[in-house]
């Protein structure tokens, strides 16, 4: 699962998700530059939260939670500055 969003008013920050779940490869990048970085072989958790905090001058906490569905895929909820501000789901 891929997904990107802006971030930010003044300055805009491009982030980006990806999860490759038959790997179990995470990466998580702001402006191409890697922020979280994971592989799990097995045991996947049910549900994971990565809390960060885009942006210099202009400061924008973001929180992305991602629950994981039963067989294949996952749900990720996306805040942006403690407001919902998108629903991804997929495989």
């Amino acid at each position: 699962m891929k997904f990107c969003f802006e971030v930010g008013e003044l300055e805009k920050h491009h982030v980006e998700f990806n999860f490759n779940q038959l790997y179990g490869t995470l990466l998580i990048r702001v402006d191409n530059k890697p922020v979280r970085r994971a592989t799990r072989l097995l045991n996947e958790p049910i549900q994971e939260v990565f809390d960060f905090v885009v942006g210099n001058v202009e400061r924008w906490p973001v929180r992305i939670e991602k629950r994981r569905k039963p067989l294949f895929g996952s749900r990720n909820v996306l805040y942006v500055n403690h407001r919902l501000t998108r629903v991804v789901e997929g495989f």
